[in-house]
């Protein structure tokens, strides 16, 4: 066993298929360069992902392991004469929370639990804002895919300013900043938060993703514009993740499914629409048991209480009818587990249809753009089914002990970050007949806390308050306001 299970660790990584799995060897290859392409700026076009965020915040010290900046430090590797990769950095400790007005950055308050949450640490604020010319990273958390070329709608989100700001007279647009760029390399991975806001929220806010024939249009008027601008640029796209196979839904399930089945009984869950008597039951040992979110972890120790806390927490002015919160929660049809805490059946399928969809528009759209394309959706789905090696040390897609993801179980850490720019440059190296040289993930710091020491509460579960994820529902509930 390892002395200590590192936590900020590999969400995508470099696939060398293996007998044992997805693996990755330590950085080594051909002499680095760019062969016979020239690059002289590189832009990132993104949201949460392509920022940087972790542990439901933007702060400087993370955002320093972002992909997109990552790649520019290999590409300089390999010749390319960038200068300086500009980012909107947001100083430590991050990002406020829109709620309470502090640092919404999660953390490991004690490991008796553990027990994640904010400090309520004063924020930090945007550090170079001063910058007279559009940023190289347009990635923002929260938007959906048509702020890319949205100059109104998208400025609902409070993050833009301090990404898609006035600069040199240019106005609030991420595809009009992009093209005063001239860039020579674009990587674009948006689309994400078109269907995983509805996840999250147990397919609450936004009550659905967003239509397929609409991201069809959207996705093809980004690439079409893009490559009419800027004909001659080489660019790489993402696609979407499998939602459901991130630690935000596979958390929490599996101990209620053991605590369930230590003592026979059902628990009663809303499904879709459904906001007061529950007709939802489970086990939660179905081929296809519903997905309790990790928000689910606040109310995990509260089976079988009479109670009405998730009421409490969110504020309503009077329980729905047909709620009765005598009743043992989640143990009885009138004091039900929440719709908004998990994804039922139903919900699961919505959800994958439109990942699908989504994927095969991507495809069709990038062979027809002349886009080199990241399958994140397979290669996700790999390291869930496999686990990944890098360097001596096995990650699965466990939360925490598992060593993919931070602490709000969606986003990669600094060291997924470093495994997701090696993909990237993956491609770009068989596409582009490039050398770029992979980053060496061992010099990206984690957090070498000895989670493997740390006591568990009779759950088996973190406790995560319930405020430490009202700025995460914030930022993803947008998604559906900028549609």
């Amino acid at each position: 066993m390892r002395t200590f299970i590192k936590f900020y660790v590999v969400f995508f990584a470099l696939v060398v298929l293996s007998l044992n799995g997805c693996s990755d060897s330590t950085p080594s290859g051909p002499t680095p360069g760019l062969g016979s392409v020239t690059v002289k700026k590189y832009v990132s076009v993104g949201n949460s992902l392509t920022a940087g965020y972790q542990s439901n915040s933007l702060y400087a010290s993370g955002q320093a392991y972002s992909y997109p900046n990552l790649i520019a430090s290999q590409l300089k590797a390999a010749g390319a004469s960038l200068g300086n990769f500009e980012q909107p950095l947001y100083s430590d400790p991050g990002t406020p929370d829109a709620a309470t007005g502090k640092s919404a950055r999660m953390e490991i308050i004690s490991l008796t639990g553990p027990v994640i949450g904010s400090r309520g640490l004063t924020p930090g604020a945007p550090s170079n804002l001063s910058l007279t010319r559009p940023y190289d990273n347009m990635g923002i958390p929260g938007i959906p895919l048509a702020s890319f070329m949205d100059e109104t709608n998208f400025l609902k989100n409070p993050l833009v300013d301090a990404v898609v700001r006035s600069a040199a007279g240019m106005p609030k647009s991420i595809y009009k900043q992009v093209v005063a760029l001239q860039p020579d390399l674009i990587t674009f991975w948006l689309g994400a938060n078109d269907v995983l806001g509805y996840a999250t929220s147990g397919g609450v806010s936004p009550s659905a993703p967003t239509p397929s024939t609409a991201f069809a249009a959207l996705y093809a008027q980004a690439l079409d514009s893009l490559r009419r601008a800027l004909p001659n640029a080489k660019i790489v796209v993402a696609n979407i993740p499998n939602v459901s196979a991130i630690p935000f839904f596979n958390t929490v399930g599996p101990v209620l499914a053991s605590n369930l089945a230590a003592l026979n009984l059902t628990m009663y869950y809303q499904k879709k629409g459904e906001s007061g008597l529950a007709t939802g039951t489970t086990k939660l040992n179905e081929a296809t048991p519903p997905l309790i979110t990790l928000k689910g972890s606040t109310y995990a120790v509260l089976l079988g209480r009479p109670t009405g806390q998730w009421y409490t927490d969110n504020k309503y002015p009077a329980l729905p009818a047909g709620i009765d919160t005598t009743k043992p929660f989640a143990l009885h049809p009138q004091n039900p587990w929440p719709n908004a805490l998990v994804l039922d059946a139903d919900e699961q399928t919505i959800a994958a249809q439109a990942i699908t969809d989504f994927n095969n528009t991507i495809a069709t759209v990038a062979a027809a753009k002349g886009a080199a394309v990241f399958d994140a959706f397979s290669f996700f789905n790999k390291i869930k089914a496999q686990g990944y090696s890098t360097q001596g040390e096995t990650y699965t897609t466990a939360y925490i002990s598992g060593g993919l993801f931070s602490l709000d179980g969606v986003h990669p850490s600094s060291r997924g970050y470093g495994i997701v720019a090696n993909e990237f440059l993956r491609v770009m190296n068989s596409s582009f007949s490039m050398s770029i040289p992979f980053v060496d993930i061992s010099q990206i710091p984690g957090i070498p806390a000895p989670l493997a020491k740390a006591s568990t509460d009779k759950t088996g579960m973190p406790v995560i308050p319930f405020s430490a994820f009202e700025n995460f529902d914030k930022l993803f509930s947008q998604s559906a306001d900028q549609k």
